[in-house]
């Protein structure tokens, strides 16, 4: 019985010994610090181990060295089973959010893979809401993560007073670098004061008149759809409008999509890539994974492709001498005049991050209100008539300045950003080593906090009917406005959004200029369900589509 014994006493010592190499693992190093930037890292150097413990059993099999080789095999095979029950245990029954009892989803004390499964169709958004119902205000969301639904959330985390800080999702574009995703705040500011160069008067003057050309072909695609009698397809005009734009604002180069009548191939792929984030979004390590490790096929492709163009782009316009008086984003936030070899460097490789976030944050949220705005306008004409109305008191519709005195435009915009945020669920916070309190609660040291914009914004106890677009909540009946914190479409504080005046000032020309012009109703079989249920959260939003029938003014008056 003795070498019976030892042969499975001999194995589950080794096991055991595995598993207890895996608890300290776990208790010594995963359990500090954050571990997402690394985890392509830690997953190929184990599989990497592992792959050579056993080509070297195979090669030792009928040598002194086999036993060893052996040996190390099982000790393997204990390592990672007594890893994951460590972190399982610890994480369901000592965590510091355990221990404060914040309730949620049995499986996200675990892991956010359950997240990672529930928002497989890309709508983060839905899965938030739904969690609310059930559970409250405060939601465990992941081992280290408490989604806040109440109101106080943006001030407590973005605040002059917040210490909070941007949490892990916010390293997507490493190692390149960019003023959206700087989690340190020494950082952060002295990035945001090089940007301010670029939205001051003067460059948003420039601006503005760009702007302009670009509406003015914005508008002879809708004439002439409307005088074919044609249906316009708004979330592609409108989106070609967007990144023409801001294509021409960050590198004086636009996409000429409006022009050419079809998708940019980088805005393609760009767009396919940012679904990525829908299912994979709530795990940021998952991201990390995909984007360094996966094959270069599908949106992976998408993605390098994307990131490898505005490196080129980058590149091409500081290195074009010609090109360095062009009134665009790279030229007020690079550092004029300077021919410093390392401070050029550095701005480069803040500018590969910067080119990228300024095209997409400046693009999708302002194609999104409109998109957002012109369905709200199909669905109730109404509010077309009174901007209309409104526009006869200035004499010039392209004035930004008398379109901000406008009260019933100025009203639909706020009331479409109110419901229809342009981050539906993102804007990720984690707070630092003295936790913070919000609406009374205590949120534990080093958390993600999770405020969800979209679901905040339909609060009943915030808003008064808050799934209706009522423009008049803003003006004439304020009655209807509970709690003015539930909405904040451009952020709070240090990390608010720093293009929310050329933002506004976009979407108010595009506005004035089709209310002015135009009538517009649905299209037959159009129901207004693009930013409804068919919207995606890929982080940003993806609305489905918008069909409308535009007729000219004159036209129509002639009709009447």
């Amino acid at each position: 019985m003795e070498p019976l014994a030892t042969n499975w006493q001999a194995p589950l010592g080794f096991l055991s010994l595995g598993a207890l190499f895996g608890f300290v693992v776990h208790h010594s190093i995963f359990i500090r610090g954050e571990w997402h930037v690394q985890a392509p890292y830690i997953l190929l150097g184990h599989v990497w181990t592992f792959s050579c413990l056993l080509l070297a059993r195979k090669f030792a099999d009928g040598t002194d060295a086999y036993a060893l080789f052996e040996a190390l095999c099982l000790i393997s095979y204990g390592y990672v089973p007594g890893l994951m029950v460590s972190i399982a245990i610890y994480r369901l029954f000592f965590h510091r959010l355990t221990r404060a009892g914040f309730p949620g989803p049995p499986l996200a004390r675990v892991s956010k893979l359950w997240h990672v499964w529930a928002c497989r169709t890309s709508k983060n958004h839905r899965v938030l809401y739904n969690l609310h119902k059930k559970y409250g205000d405060f939601v465990r969301t992941g081992p280290s993560e408490v989604a806040v639904f109440h109101p106080d959330v943006f001030m407590a985390t973005d605040g002059p007073r917040s210490e909070c800080i941007k949490s892990e999702w916010y390293d997507l574009l490493v190692p390149d670098l960019a003023l959206n995703t700087a989690r340190d705040k020494t950082l952060h500011a002295g990035r945001r004061r090089q940007w301010n160069r670029g939205f001051t008067s003067k460059p948003l003057y420039f601006h503005e008149e760009r702007v302009l050309k670009h509406i003015e072909v914005l508008d002879e695609c809708i004439e002439a759809e409307a005088k074919a009698h044609h249906v316009s397809h708004m979330k592609d005009l409108l989106y070609w409008f967007a990144f023409d734009a801001m294509g021409d604002f960050v590198l004086s180069k636009p996409f000429g999509m409006l022009k050419g009548q079809s998708w940019h191939h980088i805005v393609t792929r760009l767009r396919r890539a940012s679904s990525l984030l829908g299912p994979l979004g709530p795990a940021p390590w998952l991201v990390q994974i995909g984007l360094k490790l996966g094959p270069s096929i599908s949106v992976i492709r998408d993605w390098r492709k994307t990131a490898a163009w505005c490196r080129k782009e980058v590149r091409s316009r500081i290195a074009d001498k010609s090109r360095r008086l062009e009134k665009d984003l790279v030229h007020y936030v690079m550092m004029e005049g300077d021919e410093d070899e390392t401070v050029v460097k550095n701005a480069i490789t803040w500018l590969n991050g910067d080119s990228l976030q300024a095209i997409v944050a400046g693009s999708a949220p302002i194609a999104n209100t409109l998109l957002g705005l012109l369905t709200e306008l199909g669905r109730a004409p109404v509010h077309v008539q009174k901007i209309y109305e409104e526009l006869k008191s200035i004499d010039d519709i392209s004035d930004v300045k008398a379109l901000a005195t406008l009260p019933h435009l100025n009203a639909c915009i706020t009331e479409t950003l109110r419901i229809y945020p342009a981050l539906v669920t993102g804007g990720q916070r984690k707070s630092n080593e003295n936790g913070v309190t919000i609406a009374g609660t205590f949120i534990p040291p080093h958390t993600t906090i999770v405020s969800p914009q979209w679901v905040i914004a339909r609060r009943e106890d915030c808003f008064v009917r808050a799934e209706e677009f009522i423009p008049e909540r803003w003006t004439s009946a304020p009655e209807l406005v509970l709690n003015h914190a539930a909405t904040t479409p451009f952020g709070t504080g240090k990390f608010s959004c720093l293009g929310r005046h050329l933002a506004l000032d976009t979407i108010r020309l595009v506005v004035a200029r089709l209310s002015q012009k135009y009538t517009l109703r649905y299209a037959p079989g159009e129901e207004g369900n693009g930013m409804g249920k068919n919207l995606l959260d890929h982080f940003v939003t993806n609305p489905g589509g918008l069909d409308l029938c535009f007729e000219l003014r004159k036209a129509a008056d002639l009709k009447c």
